[in-house]
């Protein structure tokens, strides 16, 4: 509504000058020192340590910035780490810098949303970015706490220095900020990679941060070139088309092979390589969607080794050899294989109905994790993102609080109804292999006198099981609930059409839909 997107422009503003400038708006703010400081005041009480990097928030009019009382992460790279920066820049103190790269030299080493300790890292990318827009990385080697590097590039040499405002690791080197889209990051080893993009009109998708003002995030699994000579193959395009059986040189039409081959190395989501691994256990695989048009990549943990299209007939499959290659929009991972299309066998498919970029978009917080406060951002009928169709206007997002139950949904969050009876919702599935599953609804269920939230679900027009409720589990304690919806068979691997149908007018909180294969 207007209310609301008055008070996210004003966040916006308010967020722009804190860290948009290189002057201090908040220069005449004092903190008091005590035994508990703010961020910057504890770095400048501790000057043995951090006085290169004090030096730089005051040079760029950011050090009662930091000091604010709200949630920061500062990786805070040590004098050391500074002093060699300041040799390889050839330049003798933190003046030297131009004065906006210094700014956004800090904001780059800054999340600005959120307090994250090392109980909180997980081996892939932050969930919140960087005051600079970026997100970084998280890379745990052999050797536990004293072997976690940020970007792969800077070893974090203590953890956890807790601020009345800030969590501060402190590095034993200086991020570099990511400057390049994904294209821009393909090298000379992946220079028939880039070819391909090039030639299959791929490059100007991986070329784009904002689509309709949209900000976009997608994963390429990047092939060397070592890899495709071992495979016979040369580094021309005639030859893979050879490979991979195509006589069309139309290479830019969406069904053609090789056009086929390069999209099926693009996601289009950011997955970590925490992310590929989430959600499967020892000997189990998952599924995640690729650019090419009703295709899947399947993510399989055999013995502990994590492999892509792992073939339990020859045992083989794709590994990564190099991970979470950060870009401006997205991220790359380095394969060892071709990587070819194939079908995988159905897997239990969990569907997040929040899990579409465009309610990402214009949400200011969108599925983070550990919020003190829970995130509430309500839709009134004309800024409905193009990802849903609807009959009712009053549904609302959803993000809870690391104390609620409804955090226990995936990504912790969950859309929130108030529909009147009939009311409907419509969206799109991603791919789900052709096969017969059974269909549960995972939703928030809320304590009440009587069951009640009811909702029917339609799948391609074809209304699956009965009704079911979504309230009133239990007439004092909410919880956090599956309910089995009904069976459903598909002829084709494809992506389907869902409609939810209210029954009832309680307000309703509903997670994700679980497709899981029935084992006949």
């Amino acid at each position: 509504n207007s209310d609301m997107k008055r008070i996210m422009i004003l966040f916006a503003a308010v967020f722009s000058l804190i860290w948009g400038g290189c002057s201090d708006p908040f220069e005449n703010q004092a903190f008091r020192e005590t035994d508990k400081m703010p961020a910057a005041s504890y770095m400048e009480a501790n000057s043995s340590t951090y006085s290169l990097w004090v030096d730089l928030l005051n040079y760029t009019g950011l050090f009662n910035t930091v000091n604010l009382k709200m949630d920061y992460t500062c990786f805070v790279p040590d004098n050391d780490a500074m002093n060699a920066f300041l040799q390889k820049k050839g330049i003798s103190s933190v003046q030297g810098l131009n004065k906006e790269e210094a700014a956004n030299l800090v904001r780059y080493h800054t999340i600005a949303s959120h307090q994250y300790t090392s109980s909180d890292f997980s081996d892939g990318m932050f969930p919140d970015s960087t005051a600079s827009g970026d997100y970084l990385s998280l890379d745990m080697r052999d050797g536990g706490l004293e072997a976690m590097y940020i970007n792969n590039e800077a070893r974090i040499k203590r953890l956890n220095t807790m601020t009345t405002n800030a969590v501060i690791h402190t590095l034993e080197s200086v991020l570099t900020p990511v400057t390049g889209m994904i294209v821009d990051n393909l090298g000379g080893e992946f220079s028939f990679m880039k070819n391909l993009l090039e030639v299959t009109g791929y490059k100007d998708m991986l070329s784009t941060l904002y689509v309709n003002d949209v900000k976009r995030r997608y994963t390429l699994f990047a092939v060397p070139n070592a890899v495709f000579t071992e495979a016979g193959i040369e580094l021309n395009i005639a030859s893979l088309a050879a490979y991979l059986g195509e006589t069309d040189t139309n290479y830019d039409e969406e069904q053609n092979l090789v056009s086929r081959y390069v999209a099926y190395h693009i996601a289009t989501t950011a997955y970590s390589y925490a992310d590929l691994n989430a959600d499967i256990d020892n000997n189990t695989s998952k599924n995640i969607t690729m650019a090419a048009s009703n295709s899947l990549m399947s993510c399989n943990l055999v013995n502990d080794a994590f492999y892509l299209n792992y073939d339990k007939g020859t045992q083989k499959g794709i590994t990564v050899t190099e991970k979470n290659i950060n870009c401006k929009n997205g991220v790359i991972h380095v394969v060892d294989g071709l990587l070819e299309e194939v079908v995988p066998k159905a897997t239990t498919v969990k569907w997040d109905l929040t899990d579409y970029e465009e309610l990402g978009a214009i949400c200011e917080k969108f599925q983070l994790a550990n919020l003190s406060a829970t995130y509430l951002y309500n839709y009134l009928g004309f800024d409905y993102p193009s990802c849903y169709a609807y009959s009712s206007s009053n549904f609302d997002y959803y993000l809870a609080n690391k104390n609620e139950v409804a955090y226990k949904c995936v990504n912790h969050d969950c859309l929130r109804f108030r529909f009147s009876k009939y009311g409907w919702i419509q969206m799109r599935t991603p791919m789900i292999i052709a096969g017969k599953y059974t269909v549960s609804l995972a939703h928030y269920n809320v304590a009440a006198k009587e069951k009640g939230g009811k909702w029917a679900v339609i799948i391609d027009g074809e209304y699956v099981g009965g009704q079911v409720t979504t309230t009133g589990e239990s007439t004092s304690k909410s919880s956090y609930s599956t309910v089995k919806v009904g069976e459903v068979e598909f002829a084709e691997s494809v992506t389907h059409t869902v409609r939810f149908l209210s029954g009832s007018t309680e307000t309703s909180y509903l997670d994700c839909l679980i497709f899981e294969p029935v084992k006949e």
